[in-house]
């Protein structure tokens, strides 16, 4: 049974992810490749957070019915048995930087092992064992992805609203967009969650949304949402509705 992260898990991954791409990829991932290796609830949140930024991702797993079980539920994009195939279709994604998530569902190590060998390089690396890790970096154009810890200045706030949730849902994004602070250096990023990230959760999160704010805007965010849909409901993270 696959395990599925919490949304806010997916966010904070996400978070660290953009930040990595504002200090050395020049603010933008597309034609950056991201590998993962073990595809489990922090797999699940790395290729997610990945495709939200613009990266390509590949994850290596043997467990076959896990990833098509991702593939099902809308996390991931592909499911291929081969390494050849899974670089066929990132190739032509990556060149055009777009986002693409592939699974690969063959022994990790092998797998890993045979890239080094024949010199294919990823830009990010998510849970791949210190020993092909080594030989990545080595390589230069590496950066080790892990997960920041969270800003102590900012909360998790979380939101979903059962009328008509479709065209709600877009409109609390919108209000929440409009109530960041723009001199915030995650702002852009933030923002650009709100507007894509809801084609990379899946049908398992539902009509529900949460993003890392500070006290000023969830106060702006709050005296919005109750004017102009008082029907939501807003939680900080640990709260109950």
């Amino acid at each position: 049974m696959l395990t599925v992260p919490e949304l806010a898990r997916v966010h904070d991954r996400y978070l660290s992810i953009a930040g990595v791409a504002r200090e050395q990829f020049h603010d933008t991932l597309g034609g950056k490749l991201l590998l993962r290796s073990v595809w489990n609830a922090d797999g699940i949140a790395a290729v997610i957070a990945a495709s939200v930024a613009g990266a390509a991702s590949l994850c290596v797993d043997a467990d076959a019915d896990g990833l098509r079980q991702g593939l099902r539920s809308g996390f991931i994009d592909f499911v291929v048995g081969n390494l050849d195939e899974a670089l066929r279709i990132l190739k032509n994604e990556l060149r055009r930087g777009l986002p693409v998530s592939v699974g690969l569902a063959v022994n990790a190590e092998d797998c890993i092992a045979a890239m080094i060998d024949r010199g294919l390089q990823p830009d990010l690396l998510s849970g791949v064992p210190q020993l092909f890790a080594s030989s990545f970096l080595e390589r230069g154009a590496m950066t080790l992805l892990e997960v920041n810890p969270a800003d102590g200045s900012a909360s998790i706030l979380h939101w979903t609203i059962a009328d008509d949730p479709a065209r709600s849902m877009p409109r609390m994004a919108r209000i929440a967009s409009d109530c960041l602070d723009p001199a915030g250096a995650d702002t852009a990023a933030r923002r650009l969650w709100l507007e894509r990230s809801p084609r990379y959760l899946g049908r398992t999160f539902g009509p529900r949304q949460c993003l890392r704010v500070t006290e000023a805007e969830i106060t702006a965010f709050l005296s919005r949402v109750r004017s102009e849909l008082p029907s939501a409901i807003v939680t900080r993270d640990g709260e109950k509705p």
